[in-house]
């Protein structure tokens, strides 16, 4: 699993007072298009932070779930990239923080049930919804999203190198399929 690591302060792990784990999943229908969830005027893969005690796959199918309306298991997954984060200052409360994303990919085709949704009140407040994007256009829209909400770009530029690798990744399977058949 490809690792990216995000340090701009070069912060070393003594410097760490807290750590969050987050899961991510990306969803692609058979129109080459990503599933994309837009809340709170920023867009995101899927997914959310990890409960207490909670692992990574338990996390993935209860935020897949509440998301999506998808009920899924561990089997419809595979891990695909982790990100790490390391911020200095971390939304100015003088803690460093490290954020760590772990991606999957979800092996099946997205069927979303709008009737088994379970955002949260602030997901509901702020305009949650998902949204099926091309891949293809899916870089060119944070990028300019990102110039229209400044405080997204965090968020996006780790997105992109994820999207990058997924295409690598993607392609492969694809021509593999292919060639299977």
């Amino acid at each position: 699993m490809k690792e990216l690591i995000i340090n701009k302060d070069n912060l070393k792990p003594s410097d760490i007072k807290e750590t969050a784990t987050r899961v991510k999943v990306i969803m692609m229908n058979e129109q080459n298009e990503v599933l994309l969830a837009y809340c709170d005027d920023d867009y995101q893969f899927p997914g959310g932070h990890l409960n207490a005690g909670e692992d990574v796959y338990d996390g993935l199918i209860r935020e897949v779930k509440e998301e999506t309306g998808i009920e899924s298991n561990k089997d419809d997954y595979y891990p695909f990239m982790v990100t790490k984060h390391y911020e200095k200052n971390y939304f100015r409360t003088g803690n460093n923080r490290l954020n760590i994303m772990v991606y999957f990919v979800y092996k099946k085709v997205p069927v979303i049930d709008d009737n088994n949704i379970e955002i949260s009140n602030y997901e509901r407040k702020n305009g949650f919804k998902l949204c099926y994007v091309n891949i293809d256009k899916v870089e060119d829209l944070l990028i300019d999203h990102t110039r229209k909400f400044p405080r997204f770009r965090s968020i996006a530029y780790e997105m992109l190198p994820v999207l990058d690798e997924y295409k690598k990744v993607y392609c492969k399977l694809v021509i593999t399929n292919s060639i299977k058949k």
